[in-house]
């Protein structure tokens, strides 16, 4: 995305400041995007001027730009609409109403996650993974946890540390509960990178700081402390 897309974004925000109520309203909407039959009318000087996806996707050269009409039929529709949702508003809700049938409640953000990879948004990524964790405090006791970290190290690419980081954290804090699982040993058993990180942060901790190291600091600009005097 070009400096001069954010600009024309930035304008947008100024001046319309009920920008959010334009999501899933025809008002205006000179696009529509399909998923998995769920129908939003959706509006390209919202979407293309955050995403180089959509900017690219509904050039003239492509389908999608002569018809208006970008299709997903792959995925989940409820995360494809948490994404445009957030497009609107900056944020997406747990609970859909226009959406029939939702993601479970701990793939909803590995979901939502790996399609802002792929439409280039790393502040979705971010906000993604910030209400994992917020979940994680509460359901990493739940079976559904292993099948949430078998669909992130499903969808994201090695170098990508965000999310993977956050599943093997909260591994780690309950290394003890979580040992005694049937579910997380299956996923154990099955090895694969969580396996050998989750082995890593646990038999390997990061280092504490080296306090050796540490010089008292008391003067201005890191000098002497005020009375400090050298041995004779």
């Amino acid at each position: 995305m070009s400096m001069q897309d954010v600009a024309d974004f930035v304008r947008i925000r100024a001046t319309v400041p009920n920008l959010h109520s334009l999501f899933n309203d025809t008002r205006y909407s000179d696009a529509t995007v399909l998923m998995n039959g769920i129908t939003l009318p959706v509006h390209k000087s919202v979407i293309c001027t955050q995403s180089e996806y959509f900017e690219k996707a509904f050039q003239d050269a492509f389908v999608e730009g002569s018809s208006g009409v970008l299709t997903f039929n792959n995925g989940s529709g409820a995360a494809h609409w948490r994404v445009f949702e957030y497009l609107y508003t900056g944020g997406y809700s747990d609970e859909l109403s226009h959406v029939s049938e939702d993601d479970p409640a701990l793939l909803k953000e590995p979901r939502v996650y790996a399609l802002a990879n792929m439409f280039f948004l790393e502040d979705l990524k971010a906000v993604a993974t910030a209400k994992l964790q917020q979940k994680l405090q509460d359901l990493w006791i739940s079976d559904s946890f292993p099948e949430c970290i078998r669909e992130i190290y499903a969808t994201t690419p090695e170098n990508d540390c965000a999310m993977r980081s956050a599943v093997v954290e909260v591994a780690k804090v309950h290394v003890r509960e979580l040992g005694s699982k049937d579910v997380f040993k299956d996923l154990i058993r099955e090895g694969g990178d969580f396996a050998v990180q989750y082995f890593e942060s646990v038999i390997f901790p990061p280092p504490p700081a080296d306090s050796s190291n540490l010089r008292p600091t008391g003067g201005l600009f890191g000098g002497p402390p005020r009375g400090y005097r050298p041995l004779k």
